[in-house]
Formats: structure tokens, C-alpha cells, sequence
């Protein structure tokens, strides 16, 4: 087989972009979407590796294995091993538990099944997750498990019945990706079920790369070009709230195959450009590394980075990448009398090895190394309290309409707290200025209090926002039957008008969602109003974009200045200055109370007030912080002033 650097420079376009995006996601919204240009080029070469050595009578699946082992394993263990000493150093216990469970996962390649399992609001943020990225390694992975037999057992059938296997193995894996972009996102993003078709359409490729050749130059160089730019296209012009895969992502997959099998010419030489092919050449490297480089980062300052400081980490993620490229990936891949290690010596070292990593991620998994009987540091202690999951008076509160005695603290209580987790942060507060008249909570995560309405995205389709819209009903015919409730308190950071609204008739509503939200809002204020009951809005907390509870953690971790994290009013992201901007043009038809009002005294907002964090991550109160608000700033005593006005 012979080389062709085109494809290396088509790796270094899909690295950069999958590198751009982990480094701050405004600068390529959609570079994730690199990833699936990687499954096709991996379907097409694995396979053309397959088919030549078929056609030689070389293939053994010893022979296989072995080369997929030299090319993966060595860089991985490397990158792997290196990440441990800086996970002790900079993770919280929590988190290096799930450090602990991530490289126990990678190791066997089923970290893309760890990482759906743990899919979820509540989730730790992904952007500390510095084996995140190991999902798509897995997928290669559990792939290449089979694919060799399938090939084997096609090479003997008649050429038809083999490409209707193909075919027919694309369709079904295609229509589970279709099926799942509905009815279960995270599993259509991790599973292999629904990335298989991008490696197979890869795969197909290389089979008839062949017939590709007869092709007229003037056809070829069309749908390369054509190829080119679907590619570009999927990259550029889409955001995270496109479901990957699905029908948006295939004509980046079959781009992505046009240029393997037409590229000629002028785009060969486009992308044979020659720094292009080295980051090609070292883009297995750079994928493995960038990750962990930009998380310990984030870990030891996550005050907002500047544009230079993100350039070099991710230019020392290219070093690195560069590094173990010539100290490791190609001396492994050497075979025969080259080898630096034999192939019995590839046996024992690499199962050492793996396994010893696999060893130190059960100890960090099972809390091993902590270093007193109490569990952690008094710090650690403290630091894990002020960023805990707020989940209001209890965590029985979350996810479904209850009565739970959990979820209030009165039998005849006269506030009800409704809404979504912007809701639920808001307990602490509301607990304590509410002991007398007591309180009641009914929250679902990301679902607004906007009756009739409910957000569809990837990663919450349509069955989602009907059980959205049935809580909200649930919750308004209880109160309808509720003389105790004078207040309601309701609260969402109100996201929802930038989305496709599923609404309560089944119709999907693609326009006009502010003025659908606003109108809803004015509405469910009158019908509260002619039961008695008054309904205040109170908006999200102000914002910047960053993970405001990480950078407090840095701040009492690498002892930086108290206010290192705090921000200026004037500089709240504009996305939280839209939804600011939504509320005041509802006004005064429904009451808003302005959290920034509290957070922000003479324009200048406090992450941190003495010890108490006011935030737990990039938007919510902490549990403290919440508290804060209800004892020190007398927040319900504010609600209830704009209340009676």
C-alpha cells in the first residue's frame, strides 16, 4: 500500500478542529465533529490494510491485533500513565475516583460505555474530565474486535453478497443512529451501535477505492472538491446542539469518503501541505495529549485564560504529541528484525502495563489513597461541601412531580418554588425567610416553568419535552387545589426561547419562541392572580461563561487572590445578558426579581463572600452560597416586597 499524504493532512484538519473546540468551544462550535471524520479515514485505511493482506495471503488476526496493539496501545499507556501523578496533585477525591473508574475503562476499552452510564444534569462537568476524549478509542476498539471476522467471512462470499452485507450492516447501524437521536442521545453519541456506519461507509471505500480510479479526472475533482466542503461545512457552519451523529453529520461521513476516493491533483497537493501532514503524522499523539493538558490546566487556575495562554497549552500539547511520536509511536510500530520490542516482548510488556495502570485506577476508584480515616483533607472536606449538587431541600425534589415530605417543610405551606434547577438552587435561600409561611418545592431539571412549552435539543428530544409539559400540568392543577400557596416563586436561566419549543398540542414551534415564552408567562401570571396567588419571576444568577465553582476551588487550592474569580456586571456573558434583556420586555406584566441586584451591589458581582462560595459551577448558587442570600440579604423578604407591590 502505498502512502498518501493527502490523508494525513485530512487528520490534521480533523484534529485541529476536534483540538479547537476542547480549548474554548466559541472558537468551533461544531469542531467536535471531528471526531467522525477520524472513524471514516480509520474504516478506509484498517480496511485497506485487511484487503492487502487478503489479496497476499499475509492476513492472520495474530498479525492484525498485533499491529493495532503497536499502533494504540504504547502512546495511550504513555499518555495514561503521565496523567496520574497529575490527578493526585490537582483532582478533588470525588473527582479522582472518577479519574480512578475512567482509566480503569480506558484500559479495557469501554470507556464510552463508563461515560454514557454516567450522562446526566448532574454530571461532573466534562470539561474536568481529562479521559472524556477515550470514548472514541473505545468505539475504534470494540469495532476492530469484530470487523476482521466480518471481513474474512465476506472475502470468501461472492463480491454482490459481500457489498449487500456491507450495505445492509450501514443501513441497520444508521437506522439505529436515527432511532436513538430521539430515544436515547447519549447512547447515539457513545455507543458503537450508532458510530459503526461511519467507520463501515469508511470501510466501503476502501473496497472499491479500486473502481474509484476510472473515474474522469473532471468528476473526480468535482466530488472531491464537493467532499472538501462538506467537511469544511459540518465543521464550520453547525454547534453543540446539533445530535451527532445523525442526518446533519452525513455529509461531513460521506465528504469526508469523497475525498479518500476521488482526491487528485490539485486537492492532493491542498492538503499533501506539508505542516499539514506533520500534524497529521503526530494526530493520534496531539488527540491523546490536548485533552489532559487543557483539564490539569483548568484544575490548577480556572480563572478565564487568555487567548495567548490557550495557545500554548495547546501548542504544548503538539510538543508532547511530537515527542511520543519519535520516542515511542514509531519505534513500536517497527515489525520483524526492526522491532524494538518482539512480539513476545509485546506480549508481556503491554499487559504489564495496562495493568498496572488499571491497578492504580481501582485504587483511586475504591479511595485508597486518602490519607486519613475521615475520608480527606479537612480542605478537601470543605472544598467537596461548597461545590456539592444543589438539589434544593433534597435530592427526591429533582426529575418527577412529588409530594414528598422531603420537598417541604410545612403541611399547609404558603410558597411554592417551581421550576428547573435555577429553581431548585434557590431552596436555601427561600427555607430560611420562609419558616414561618413554609415552603414547597416542584422542580425537573431544564424544565422551565412555561406551561405548554418545553425545550427539544439533542441531548432532550421530543419524549423528554412531553414529560416537561405533563409536570408543569401536574404541578398547576395541584395548586389549583392549594388555598395555603399565596407565593410562587418560579425561576429557569429561561434558555428555552433559543431552542425549538415542543408544544402541549404536539406541534413543533421553530419561530417566535421569546413571544411564545413571554406570552405564556404573562398568561400563567393571570391565572395565578384568579386564584389568589401572586407568581414571581426570578431571573438567573449573572454569568461569564466559565466554571465559576472550579475557579473558587483553584482559588483556595493554589492560594490565589479571593477575587480572582469575581467580574464586573458590565462583563456578564451575552448570552445572560439576552436573557436579562427577555425579561425586562416581559415587564410589567410579570414580576421579575434580579439576582444580580444581590450578587452584584454597585456593579462589581462576588464569587465569594469571606469563605462562602456563591456559586458551585458555571451557573448555579452553591448550597452555601443559596443560603447566603436567604440569612445575610434577606432574598425571600425581596421577593415578597415586589410580591405585594
Amino acid at each position: 500500500m502505498r502512502y498518501r499524504p493527502e490523508i494525513d493532512g485530512l487528520r490534521a484538519i480533523a484534529v485541529l478542529a476536534v483540538i479547537a473546540y476542547h480549548a474554548d468551544d466559541r472558537i468551533l462550535p461544531s469542531g467536535f465533529l471531528g471526531v467522525d471524520v477520524f472513524f471514516v479515514i480509520s474504516g478506509f485505511l484498517i480496511t485497506g490494510l485487511l484487503v492487502h493482506d487478503l489479496q497476499n495471503g499475509t492476513f492472520s488476526f495474530g498479525r492484525f491485533y498485533e499491529r493495532r496493539a503497536r499502533r494504540i496501545l504504547p502512546v495511550l499507556f504513555v499518555v495514561l500513565a503521565a496523567t496520574i501523578p497529575a490527578a493526585m496533585v490537582l483532582m478533588l477525591p470525588s473527582q479522582l475516583a472518577e479519574f480512578g473508574q475512567g482509566l480503569v475503562a480506558t484500559t479495557l476499552f469501554s470507556s464510552n460505555i463508563l461515560f454514557w452510564m454516567n450522562t446526566g444534569y448532574f454530571m461532573a462537568d466534562a470539561e474536568l474530565n481529562p479521559l472524556l476524549h477515550t470514548w472514541s478509542l473505545a468505539v475504534e476498539e470494540q469495532f476492530y474486535f469484530v470487523f476482521p471476522l466480518l471481513v474474512l467471512i465476506g472475502w470468501k462470499l461472492p463480491r454482490r453478497i459481500a457489498g449487500a452485507g456491507i450495505l445492509l450492516l450501514v443501513l441497520a447501524s444508521f437506522l439505529t443512529c436515527l432511532w436513538l437521536v430521539e430515544a436515547g442521545p447519549s447512547a447515539n453519541f457513545y455507543l458503537l451501535g450508532s458510530r459503526a456506519w461511519e467507520l463501515l461507509i469508511g470501510a466501503g471505500a476502501a473496497v472499491i477505492v479500486g473502481r474509484a480510479a476510472s473515474v474522469p479526472d473532471g468528476v473526480a475533482h468535482a466530488l472531491a472538491a464537493a467532499g472538501l466542503a462538506a467537511v469544511f461545512y459540518s465543521l464550520a457552519a453547525f454547534d453543540a446542539s446539533v445530535p451527532a451523529p445523525s442526518l446533519y453529520t452525513l455529509p461531513l461521513v460521506l465528504g469526508t469518503a469523497a475525498v479518500l476516493l476521488f482526491a487528485r491533483g490539485p486537492l492532493v497537493a491542498l492538503l499533501s501541505f506539508r505542516p499539514l501532514v506533520g500534524i497529521g503524522l503526530i494526530s493520534y499523539g496531539a488527540y491523546l495529549w490536548h485533552v489532559p493538558v487543557l483539564v490539569f490546566a483548568r484544575l490548577w487556575n480556572a480563572t478565564p485564560p487568555s487567548p495567548t495562554y490557550l495557545g500554548a497549552l495547546v501548542l504544548l500539547s503538539l510538543v508532547l504529541a511530537t515527542a511520543t511520536y519519535f520516542l515511542v509511536e514509531r519505534p513500536f510500530r517497527k515489525r520483524g528484525a526492526e522491532a524494538v520490542v518482539s512480539t513476545r516482548g509485546l506480549l508481556v510488556l503491554l499487559p504489564v502495563a495496562g495493568g498496572a495502570i488499571a491497578l492504580v485506577g481501582v485504587v483511586f476508584a475504591l479511595g485508597l489513597t486518602r490519607p486519613d480515616s475521615a475520608g480527606m483533607t479537612t480542605l478537601d472536606q470543605d472544598i467537596e461541601a461548597k461545590i456539592a449538587t444543589n438539589y434544593g431541600l433534597h435530592p427526591d425534589c429533582e426529575g418527577a412531580f412529588t409530594l414528598s415530605p422531603n420537598c417541604r417543610t410545612s403541611v399547609r405551606p404558603g410558597v411554592l418554588l417551581w421550576g428547573d434547577s435555577f429553581a431548585m438552587h434557590l431552596a436555601p435561600a427561600l427555607s430560611v425567610g420562609t419558616q414561618w409561611d413554609g415552603m414547597i418545592q416542584h422542580t425537573k431539571s431544564v424544565c422551565a416553568p412555561v406551561p405548554g412549552l418545553a425545550v427539544v435539543t439533542a441531548d432532550y428530544p421530543e419524549s423528554w419535552a412531553e414529560g416537561c409539559i405533563a409536570f408543569n400540568d401536574q404541578v398547576l392543577d395541584w395548586l389549583a387545589e392549594q388555598p395555603s400557596i399565596k407565593y410562587v416563586v418560579a425561576s429557569s436561566p429561561f434558555g428555552l426561547i433559543h431552542h425549538s419549543l415542543l408544544q402541549s398540542n404536539g406541534e413543533m414551534l421553530e419561530e417566535g419562541q421569546a413571544a411564545a415564552v413571554r406570552q405564556v408567562m404573562i398568561d400563567t401570571t393571570r391565572r395565578l392572580e384568579a386564584q389568589g396567588k401572586t407568581l414571581v419571576y426570578v431571573s438567573p444568577p449573572p454569568v461569564t461563561g466559565e466554571n465559576l465553582g472550579q475557579c473558587l476551588v483553584s482559588v483556595l487550592r493554589s492560594d490565589l487572590p479571593r477575587d480572582s474569580c469575581d467580574f464586573l456586571r458590565e462583563d456578564v456573558h451575552p448570552a445572560n445578558e439576552t436573557i436579562f434583556d427577555f425579561l425586562r420586555s416581559a415587564e410589567p406584566d410579570i414580576r421579575v426579581f434580579y439576582l444580580d441586584r444581590l450578587i452584584c451591589p454597585n456593579g462589581a458581582c462576588d464569587t465569594m463572600v469571606g469563605s462562602t462560595f456563591m456559586y458551585r459551577d458555571a451557573g448555579h448558587l452553591s448550597i452555601e452560597g443559596s443560603r447566603y442570600l436567604g440569612t445575610e440579604l434577606r432574598f425571600y423578604d425581596e421577593v415578597r416586597r415586589l410580591a405585594d407591590r
